[in-house]
């Protein structure tokens, strides 16, 4: 069955078949099978080699025919191989019936024809039976490649060539045998066998319409033993009758050349013993039996070919059912492009019947102004891969305009030849639309009409391509001060309203040609080309924080507006996008730092603090935190001399920085909301220090930390010093937390609760930096506070300074009246240290009595021994 779906294979094996009715020299049925074979698989060049004599021990192996197939012209070449032998190296694999295929050629087995270097693969394709081989067809250059599918498909025509060979061979034996032999009777067993080769069927009747002899093809369409079929009249099988015989043989004729006519009748009815009906294409031959005149009739099945047709026809009419139902136009087109099927959604797009679309008609389809360039891109990309998909326009004779997306595929026939193409076209006229108002979307701010981040990003990188041509680039960061204030206090509504109204005001001062972006919230970006002086960007900076100065009228209600400006400028066409970006934001950082409502040029400066914060961040997000480390300050009793207390400081040193103040790098770590984790660590650090020295010195020291003002924010920030002091065995008593005016400013009633806490634990709290805040004497009243420190900006000029004194005794009053204890810090000359204890301030801290000291040098002040159960780490990352 499968080789009657394979039309190529089937038409090789019947012209194989149909020698058997001639009388050919086996030469001439290898010529035979070596086209055939190069006709199915499109190969150009081929060899014939011949197994002469198969009883020798080494099989000896001659080269019959070099040929060539090019351009479905079969013809003979001239001998061009560098051997006529196959290489004993194949010939074991090849006798037992295995095909021999090579795509590389890199160690080629066979022999290669010098004349044709340009042979990219071979196959060695053998002739053979169970019996013995008679041939090997040897192919080159295999369109598409050999496998083991393809020899797999080859196997029926290597049987019915195997056949021919062997009758041919069996003739031959015979007739130097019986010379004189000239009919049937002289060798039926031969001609039986030659009958039973044949893949049609085959029945030989006499004059009486007897049949007398069946090959195993027809007993199997006739659904009967060959013996049973033998002796029933033909029409019990062909009831509508044979050809009649035209001609009649010589008698002195060779049987063997008894000829097929060429006379084929289509369609013939035909029966099966069982009384089903199928259909065959008949043909008929003479041949002689003694002095009798045989008939013999080749019947060809045709049932399944015609079962085909129908498949084909109902599948034909289920396609043009489809196509049309389908929402997408389709056409399909032959190798002239011209229009051979156009299904409704096309007549429908274009407005014209099928008839109209056939042949060029469906040009007329195509929008005038895409047609040339869309059937130049068909055209080439089709050529080059086969398919295509691109967008065009469609047109209606009334001047509709219908866009769709085409996509086309190339259709091949049976060689491999382009044959046509089918073309879908799909309707995108609602999907374009809806990308524009997207597009639109994607590029523009939808709140205030100014285009968004992306698109401003890709305008800042065609504008630095033109710096040399046109002139600098300035980009502005600009930043509304204090609009979240606004927002929270106005509500939403009132912020977009104010967010329109910049807008329109940025608008309204720049030029057309400047871009205005709004980048989220109420950050705003502008970027000026064409700039030819510094004087030209200050003087548009001026304009714009004039023109937002003006209220704006909100409900009814004045509001007043500042903003700050980073500007960054770029004066070469190497600035990078992102770096540009980064300038500016840094300008504006430090617009907002120095007091907002100004701005702010990008100066290399700049970059130190950023830098300052990448690498602070790295630090901090390391596990070690190798980069930091705590010493120790010690805080005496300047009138005996003694410590009576340590205060723990954070030291931050980075391979990549010089040592950077402390009052710095804890600003940027609040900055960085990693204030709690940092806290977390510098606690365990001092608590896992300390702990030795609190057990083995003076029962009155005392170690202080300082509190951030963003730890108050944390809810168990009281429960975690608490267990983390019990957790190392410190009595909390000699624990000072220190906090500043800040921290009692920002939210006193969280830092009220929270200090109340710690208090009931057992900490004592200090007030660090007392007169350089805002704090009120109310604050000082709520606030479990036991001690306040003088801030060295007031102790250091103290002794000569009659402004500084005033207020230092004032703090020392009033620290009396509340009764609360005093440490001046900063202390760092004899005279400070002499009037502090003159007015009644003993306790002292300052570079006069120690600096910072690290842990071991703390110990070696004590005298204190390391601790033998506690190392302590100064390597990790110390606050």
């Amino acid at each position: 069955m499968t080789r009657r779906t394979d039309t190529g294979l089937r038409h090789a094996i019947s012209v194989i078949e149909r020698m058997l009715l001639t009388d050919p020299t086996i030469d001439t049925i290898l010529m035979r099978c070596l086209h055939q074979l190069m006709a199915l698989l499109g190969s150009h060049f081929g060899y014939v080699y011949q197994c002469r004599n198969s009883e020798s021990e080494s099989v000896p192996w001659e080269l019959t025919g070099c040929y060539q197939f090019d351009s479905g012209v079969f013809r003979e070449l001239a001998n061009t191989c560098t051997s006529h032998h196959i290489p004993p190296a194949m010939q074991a694999k090849l006798i037992s019936g295995r095909c021999i295929f090579d795509d590389g050629l890199e160690t080629p087995l066979h022999p290669v024809p010098h004349e044709h270097p340009d042979i990219f693969n071979y196959c060695c394709i053998p002739l053979v039976d169970a019996r013995r081989i008679y041939a090997v067809v040897y192919l080159c250059n295999v369109a598409g490649g050999f496998d083991e599918a393809l020899e797999n498909r080859l196997r029926p025509f290597i049987a019915a060539a195997s056949c021919l060979l062997r009758a041919a061979e069996k003739k031959n034996r015979f007739q130097q045998a019986t010379p004189s032999a000239c009919d049937i009777a002289a060798y039926p067993e031969l001609f039986l066998d030659l009958l039973d080769t044949m893949f049609n069927g085959v029945l030989v009747v006499n004059e009486a319409d007897t049949i007398t002899l069946c090959n195993h093809a027809a007993a199997s369409m006739l659904g009967l033993p060959r013996r049973e079929v033998i002796g029933l009249p033909r029409s019990r099988f062909l009831p509508k009758g044979a050809p009649r015989l035209q001609h009649r043989l010589d008698l002195n004729d060779n049987p063997w050349t008894a000829a097929a006519r060429k006379t084929v009748w289509r369609g013939v009815p035909a029966l099966t013993a069982a009384g089903k009906k199928f259909l065959v294409d008949l043909s008929a031959f003479e041949l002689n039996e003694g002095e009798q005149v045989l008939r013999g009739l080749v019947m060809d099945d045709i049932s399944e070919r015609m079962q085909s047709a129908a498949d084909y026809h109902a599948t034909l009419q289920r396609f043009q059912v489809l196509t049309n139902l389908a929402p997408v136009a389709i056409v399909q087109l032959n190798r002239e492009w011209e229009c051979t099927y156009a299904n409704d959604t096309w007549c429908e797009y274009c407005q014209m019947t099928p008839d109209e679309a056939h042949h060029i008609g469906w040009l007329r389809g195509l929008h005038t102004g895409d047609a040339e360039n869309f059937l130049d891109t068909l055209r080439t990309e089709t050529a080059v891969s086969g398919k295509y998909e691109g967008e065009l326009r469609l047109q209606s004779p009334l001047g509709r305009v219908t866009w769709v997306k085409a996509n086309a595929c190339s259709l091949y026939n049976e060689e491999g030849e382009t044959s046509g193409m089918i073309m879908t076209l799909s309707d995108i006229t609602d999907r374009l639309s809806n990308e524009r108002r997207l597009q639109d979307i994607a590029e523009k701010d939808q709140l205030t009409g100014l285009i968004n981040r992306a698109f401003f990003n890709d305008r800042v990188e065609i504008a630095l391509k033109g710096v040399r041509r046109f002139g600098y680039v300035a980009l502005m960061f600009l930043d509304l001060d204090e609009f979240k204030h606004i927002n929270d206090t106005l509500g939403h509504d009132a912020g977009d309203q104010l967010l329109r109204e910049v807008a329109n005001r940025l608008r309204d001062t720049l030029r057309q040609v400047d871009t205005i972006a709004r980048i989220g919230g109420d950050e705003f970006t502008v970027l000026l080309t064409n700039v030819q002086n510094v004087r030209g960007i200050t003087a548009t900076a001026d304009k714009l924080i004039a023109a937002l100065a003006s209220p704006v009228d909100i409900d009814k209600r004045p509001i007043y507006l500042t903003c700050s400006i980073g500007i960054a400028v770029a004066e070469s066409e190497n600035t990078d996008t992102k770096q540009l970006l980064k300038q500016a934001d840094v300008a504006l950082y430090k617009a907002k730092e120095a007091g907002k409502n100004q701005y702010k040029f990008y100066t290399p400066e700049l970059d130190k603090n950023a830098n300052l914060h990448i690498l602070l961040r790295q630090s901090l997000k390391e596990t070690g935190r190798r980069d930091f480390r705590v010493v120790y300050q010690p805080q005496v009793d300047a009138s005996c001399q003694k410590i009576v207390g340590l205060e723990a400081l954070a030291r931050w040193s980075h391979p990549d920085t010089e040592t950077i103040d402390p009052q710095v790098f804890i600003k940027m770590i609040e900055e960085t909301a990693l204030i709690n984790d940092f806290s977390e660590w510098l606690f365990e650090e001092v608590f896992s220090t300390v702990s030795h020295w609190l057990g083995a010195s003076d029962p009155e020291i005392s170690v202080s930390l300082n509190l951030s003002a963003k730890q108050f924010r944390n809810k168990e920030l009281a429960s975690f010093i608490h267990h983390r002091c019990r957790a190392h065995g410190i009595n909390p008593r000699k624990i000072v937390l220190e906090v500043t005016e800040t921290a009692l400013i920002d939210d006193p009633e969280i830092a009220a609760n929270t200090l109340k806490m710690l208090r009931r634990m057992g900490f004592s709290i200090s007030l660090d930096d007392f007169g350089t805040g805002y704090s009120s004497l109310l604050y000082l009243r709520d606030m479990p506070l036991q001690c306040v420190k003088i801030d060295r900006s007031f102790i250091r000029r103290v002794s000569h300074d009659d402004e500084d004194a005033k207020i230092v005794s004032a703090i020392l009053a009033l620290a009396d009246a509340l009764e609360l204890n005093v440490i001046a810090e900063g202390v760092d000359n004899a005279d400070d240290k002499s009037w502090l204890l003159d007015h009644g301030c003993p306790i002292q801290q300052g570079f006069l009595f120690h600096k910072p000291l690290e842990a071991r040098e703390v110990e070696n002040l004590l005298h204190l021994s390391p601790p033998k159960d506690n190392v302590v780490s100064f390597g990790g990352r110390v606050g």
